[in-house]
């Protein structure tokens, strides 16, 4: 709103809204618009918005009915990338708390996940990410294999799986380890029980720092346990684009300082990720180990 002092009045000034929550963004930020009432993000989201009112969503650009209402919030706000920061939030809720919210509008059976008894024959589940188009496992079948070689149930979950969010936060709550390549659908994380354990795979180009900035920090305000495996120049398919003496093996700083853009070019929407399905193993290993007993 602008100008801010008492001499502002509707009718000669100008109101602009900026929902958006991650307003560090700027080229977002300058984009950005208010879009219309899309009935597809509502009905993805229908659990979670019927557990935020008693009321149904208004279509404002298909209402005019006038309502009047007590107090209004005008916008999301945002502490942190998928964080929230106690100090500042309504009444100091905790991302713990937010779990505990999402698990009450999906129903939700499982709050913790405990060790599993192996000697009983008791396998945890394990929930695999798969990307397509990129940051993809060019192996996956060979790394599904491994961790299932290894002891885990797994269930392979691909893009069609996300798209029922009710279903797949189910799936996710029955599992006790989530891994994936580092995108949006680790996400999904915020489903797993407490206790659980979310694993990043992290892809080739320096990229540690802002994968763990993205999702790494806050797992543990989640409650649960994070791994990191990083990706090394053979694990890359940058390395069939690339001659090694190429700044994207040399000095993958350097393309980070050419801007986001270079960035996102070629580190995360450029590369797939064929693992070392020998080292692989011995990290779902270790994972298998802190997940069970004896």
């Amino acid at each position: 709103v602008s100008p801010s002092d008492d001499s502002y009045r509707p009718e000669n000034g100008t109101v602009t809204i900026r929902p958006y929550p991650r307003k560090w963004e700027k080229l977002t930020m300058q984009l950005l618009v208010v879009t219309d009432y899309s009935r597809k993000w509502i009905a993805k989201y229908r659990h979670v918005l019927g557990a935020l009112s008693a009321y149904p969503v208004i279509d404002f650009d298909a209402d005019d009915d006038v309502r009047c209402f007590p107090k209004v919030h005008v916008g999301i706000e945002s502490h942190k990338e998928l964080g929230i920061n106690p100090v500042l939030s309504h009444k100091g809720y905790t991302l713990m708390d937010f779990r505990d919210f999402l698990r009450s509008a999906y129903s939700l059976k499982r709050a913790w996940s405990t060790p599993v008894n192996r000697t009983s024959g008791g396998r945890p589940r394990l929930v695999m990410l798969l990307r397509r188009h990129s940051r993809a496992l060019t192996n996956e079948a060979e790394a599904v294999a491994a961790a299932a070689e290894v002891g885990f149930e797994v269930v392979a979950a691909g893009p069609e799986a996300v798209r029922d969010m009710a279903h797949f936060a189910e799936v996710v709550n029955s599992c006790d380890v989530m891994v994936g390549v580092h995108g949006a659908g680790l996400t999904n994380m915020v489903f797993l029980p407490h206790n659980g354990t979310a694993m990043q795979i992290i892809p080739w180009g320096e990229m540690k720092w802002p994968c763990w900035s993205i999702f790494g920090e806050t797992v543990p305000d989640m409650g649960l346990r994070y791994v990191e495996y990083e990706a090394t120049a053979e694990e890359t398919t940058l390395k069939d684009v690339y001659p090694r003496d190429h700044p994207v093996f040399t000095n993958p700083v350097s393309i980070h300082k050419q801007g986001f853009d270079q960035l996102w070019k070629i580190f995360l929407d450029g590369q797939n990720v064929t693992l070392d399905i020998n080292r692989f193993r011995g990290v779902m290993q270790q994972i298998y180990q802190d997940v069970t007993v004896t």
